[in-house]
């Protein structure tokens, strides 16, 4: 598949289409049936445990992967301090306020729903409970990702500076298929007990999540190997499923990191052959992804309040959850992206037209189907040149 740009349209596609899987997942986590809490809990339905089980494998190991390789991009394009500077107003400004503003709900009504009363200023209260699932008390919430990524930015910088400088072309491209795979075994090895003892922080263990930040920038980045996660991604995609199959079946959940590993190399090659491409539809979905992800729990966590007062019909409770949290959620980013204190505190991009990009294959040809709608400004452009710098999310 030829390519019209150096950008990486299927790296925003994946990204964006994995935020969208966070809906239902986080509605489905309100009826899991493996005994975790959650603000709201219904009851335990074995089909949503199912697809959140799934989920869970690949999804979040997969941004961290995405966030690394996106660093690499960046900092070929930007020096120390705009890659700091973009760090701290692109994931810890939007945390803070994140925080204060939208997930400061979700323990409120936890509180509610579990204990029939609430103060909404226990929020700002720090227990051992970093969830905030039985009401009150301090917690990121879904926002732990910004938090997480935004430490694991900082550790790695050092390292991602000195590759930069002295060491870039010694990973990644020459590293043989068979090499990149057995990398899952990293993961495994970082997520024993003891490890977890040490670094896991509200129930998640933060170098885990750093092992896929660095396997992302130091070998993932490379085209080289994106080219063979291209060539043998329907062999990949069957090792994930056979694999998983193993962990679930045999290993009863033991070396699940493995999985999420293959997970991360067989998306990569799907989207990288069929989905590199751009339009109306997933330029938008890739623009609102971050917003999505930063609005859409609290949504869903207020929607399921009041709709389980009014049914307690499990297959009538999640479509109407569903069709609540969707457009509330997207209804406020449109809001907060085009104000600009708003848009600042949560890290949107400015609203501007669409571009209509598509990359073809046609004997060596690149073709672009429709020229850019509207003229960016320079700002504009700087803009875009950085999103792929940013995750989950934009």
């Amino acid at each position: 598949m030829n390519q019209i740009s150096n950008r990486k349209y299927y790296i925003d596609n994946l990204r964006a289409i994995t935020i969208l899987f966070l809906f239902p997942f986080h509605i489905f986590m309100i009826y899991n049936n493996w005994g975790e809490g959650f603000y709201v809990h219904g009851q335990d339905l074995l089909i949503p445990s199912i697809f959140n089980i799934i989920c869970s494998v690949w999804m979040m190991p997969l941004l961290f992967a995405i966030a690394g390789m996106s660093s690499r991009y960046a900092l070929e394009r930007r020096n120390t301090g705009e890659y700091a500077k973009e760090r701290v107003n692109k994931l810890l400004v939007p945390l803070i306020f994140g925080m204060l503003l939208v997930i400061s709900i979700q323990p409120y009504i936890a509180g509610l729903y579990h204990n029939g009363e609430a103060n909404f200023f226990d929020y700002f209260k720090f227990t051992d409970d970093l969830s905030g699932y039985n009401g009150g008390g301090w917690t990121p919430a879904n926002l732990w990702f910004l938090l997480f990524l935004f430490g694991i930015s900082l550790i790695c910088l050092p390292f991602m500076l000195l590759y930069k400088k002295k060491g870039k072309g010694i990973f990644g491209d020459r590293t043989p298929l068979i090499v990149i795979i057995l990398m899952g075994l990293i993961p495994c090895l970082v997520s024993n007990q003891e490890f977890k003892k040490v670094f896991e922080i509200g129930g998640k263990n933060i170098l885990e999540y750093l092992t896929y930040f660095v396997l992302g920038y130091f070998f993932l980045s490379s085209e080289n190997v994106l080219k063979k996660l291209d060539k043998y991604r329907f062999v990949l995609l069957g090792l994930f499923a056979g694999y998983f199959a193993i962990v679930v079946f045999v290993l009863d959940g033991e070396f699940y990191e493995a999985a999420s590993w293959l997970g991360i190399l067989a998306l990569l090659g799907i989207f990288r052959h069929y989905l590199n491409f751009t339009g109306k539809v997933t330029g938008y979905l890739t623009k609102s992804s971050f917003g999505v992800y930063i609005f859409h729990q609290s949504w869903i966590v207020v929607a399921a309040f009041f709709i389980f007062k009014f049914t307690s019909i499990p297959a009538v409770q999640i479509p109407l959850i569903f069709l609540t949290a969707v457009p509330l959620t997207y209804l406020t980013y449109e809001i907060c992206h085009r104000v600009p204190g708003l848009r600042w505190m949560f890290g949107l991009k400015k609203p501007v037209k669409s571009q209509v990009i598509k990359v073809n294959e046609k004997a060596g040809e690149q073709e672009q189907n429709m020229r850019q709608i509207s003229t960016e400004t320079n700002s504009e452009k700087t803009e875009s040149d950085g999103l792929n710098e940013k995750i989950i999310f934009k």
